[in-house]
């Protein structure tokens, strides 16, 4: 990879993926952005971050609407994925990856997300991340970031990939230093995955079901604070079979309960998935869900917790969708 400033997409310029873009820039990379309904806005205006951390950031990336019009900023060195995991991306990134040079960066929730990309682009780079940013759109290309939290944990896909794969991922851990976040590079980014997931298991389709933020899911009951628990003891037996053993440890989880048990006292968080229920949105219900407890059946781990809760979120969010395609049929009426 060239030694001059590095060429990056960002795809999915939601509220993570404009800061990301904001810190790249900021940086020194040349960064374009593949936007949706805030495309007009960041066009126009470029994008604008009010950040505890980094006070206001005012960037004007390349901006465009898909990837097929990114080419014309092109070749890249990195496609940062920072849309929702769900089916259908790694092709819907296409236009704006060169074989063997761009490195495909997954800045996305989940496990087992990276085949997809691997089946496609099976010579480039894949680096996968786990996303500590609580941040929110106020307005299309307005970013809100009201905590010092931040974290972009990143490490190569698989851990054992060629010493070049390596060598991108720890570039890009530059890239965002130099932009005044942190990126540290893991050996195998599957244990933090695995560790990130215990959360989002739980409190993402907890909140989405119940539409409480996690403070108010928390004084709903006296069984809440176990209920959560048990949920990420249960993802941290799946990931103990799966062979990540000190993925999720007890202290681990106490540590993650402790930061939503003190939002008693300062105010609740709507995680993504209740964002996206109140938006009418669907949910990341099989990257999040649906693949922790398909490797709960292969492995032979009872997940009582995490089936439940992906039975009633694949419903909801077939309610939203409300495709006929899908088999959904209207109530039968009489008349």
């Amino acid at each position: 990879m060239s030694s001059t400033a590095a060429n990056i997409v960002v795809f999915g310029t939601g509220a993570v993926g404009c800061i990301y873009a904001a810190l790249l820039q900021r940086g020194g990379a040349n960064v374009t952005t593949v936007c949706r309904t805030n495309y007009s806005a960041v066009k126009n205006n470029g994008i604008f971050v009010r950040s505890i951390k980094w006070g206001h950031i005012r960037t004007r990336p390349n901006t465009v609407r898909t990837c097929q019009e990114a080419q014309s900023y092109g070749p890249f060195d990195y496609a940062l994925v920072c849309s929702k995991a769900f089916p259908g991306v790694a092709q819907m990134i296409k236009d704006v990856v060169t074989p063997t040079r761009t490195a495909i960066v997954l800045a996305q929730n989940g496990i087992a997300i990276e085949e997809d990309y691997r089946e496609l682009y099976p010579s480039n780079p894949i680096i996968s991340g786990v996303v500590y940013l609580p941040t929110t759109q106020v307005e299309p290309g307005i970013v809100e970031h009201g905590t010092p939290l931040e974290e972009f944990e990143i490490g190569t896909f698989p851990f054992d990939a060629p010493r070049e794969h390596k060598d991108a991922a720890e570039r890009l851990s530059r890239l965002f230093a130099a932009g005044g976040a942190k990126a540290p590079v893991h050996e195998d980014i599957q244990v933090r995955r695995w560790n990130k997931l215990s959360l989002n298991a739980c409190f993402n389709p907890i909140t989405a079901l119940t539409l409480c933020d996690d403070a108010n899911y928390l004084r709903s009951s006296g069984y809440a604070v176990d209920m959560a628990k048990e949920v990420m003891r249960e993802v941290g037996r799946v990931a103990t079979k799966a062979g990540y053993a000190n993925a999720i440890t007890d202290k681990e989880t106490e540590q993650h309960m402790a930061r939503h048990l003190d939002r008693l006292k300062t105010g609740g968080k709507e995680p993504s998935m209740l964002v996206d229920i109140r938006h009418g949105r669907n949910i990341e219900v099989e990257a999040i869900l649906g693949n922790a407890v398909r490797k709960a059946g292969e492995l032979g781990v009872e997940a009582p917790y995490l089936k439940m809760l992906y039975v009633l979120a694949k419903a909801r969010d077939f309610a939203t969708s409300k495709s006929e395609e899908d088999g959904w049929r209207p109530i039968a009426t009489v008349g």
